[in-house]
């Protein structure tokens, strides 16, 4: 019996279409389950040699540690600064910690040893003041008010009309009408200064979180929600959901996203090195 050779062919192909169908999704599928898979780690050697020889001591505080001192976020002595990487990131961090969160299980240390000069780590109640530049911050906590990475810079712009109007109608103040011209240019200097500049993130066990949360001073910033991530924390907390991720894992996520909004997508794992 004789093959028709134009329906093997095609039957062929559809099969070989659906094996690269099912290796995408098997891709995807792993993606998925190790999200970190992108990253370029640098090397680890000279944590291995610092393992090895055992505790430490601070040249700062003189305390013994193993890799870096928890408490004034340097490396210990064993562990030369030069050969721990240094990280540029694309805006400055504010870390609001808890007091009673244990030094020694904070991962905010992580981000501040990586990069020091992007990163500021403070102590409740110790909370910088943010009021006269809340259209240029934002808090990262989920919530019912809590928008997307996407939506920042729209809700930005949105809370400095607001904030210029309600100058506007001030009853007390005299009303100067200028020209068309005037008032574009200065709409149009108020909306180049719309960039996010910082972004703040609260270090602490969830349950120990609404003290720092509802403080007054952190009320008037827009608040951002990572819903799409997962958390990878050996030590995730109990009776939280996954999206609940801690606080280096929040960082990573969200300057990834922020970073991937400006750059196409094929470039995502370019960004996550």
């Amino acid at each position: 019996m004789s093959l028709n050779t134009p329906v093997f062919l095609k039957e062929r192909e559809e099969d070989n279409s659906k094996f690269v169908e099912i290796q995408q999704s098997q891709t995807t599928s792993i993606a998925a389950e190790d999200p970190l898979q992108n990253l370029c780690l640098a090397s680890q050697e000279v944590l291995q040699k610092a393992q090895q020889n055992g505790r430490s001591k601070c040249l700062k505080c003189g305390g013994s540690r193993m890799f870096y001192c928890y408490t004034c976020y340097v490396p210990v002595e064993n562990v030369p600064i030069e050969q721990i990487p240094r990280v540029k990131l694309p805006l400055k961090i504010d870390i609001i910690k808890h007091p009673n969160e244990t030094d020694g299980k904070s991962t905010a240390v992580h981000a501040k040893l990586l990069a020091p000069e992007f990163v500021n780590i403070y102590t409740y109640p110790c909370i910088p003041e943010y009021e006269e530049k809340d259209h240029e911050v934002a808090l990262v906590f989920p919530g019912p008010k809590s928008v997307s990475v996407k939506e920042i810079s729209f809700h930005l712009q949105e809370k400095i009309q607001n904030n210029v109007g309600g100058k506007n109608d001030d009853l007390d103040k005299p009303f100067i009408k200028r020209k068309k011209t005037e008032e574009q240019d200065l709409n149009d200097s108020k909306c180049k200064d719309t960039t996010l500049k910082k972004i703040v993130f609260i270090d602490s066990t969830w349950n120990q979180t609404n003290k720092i949360f509802t403080d007054e001073r952190l009320q008037g910033l827009l608040q951002v929600e990572l819903k799409t991530r997962k958390t990878c924390f050996w030590r995730h907390q109990k009776g939280k959901p996954d999206t609940f991720l801690s606080t280096i894992e929040a960082i990573y996520y969200f300057l990834v996203a922020r970073t991937c909004l400006r750059m196409k997508p094929a470039k995502e794992s370019r960004v996550e090195r």
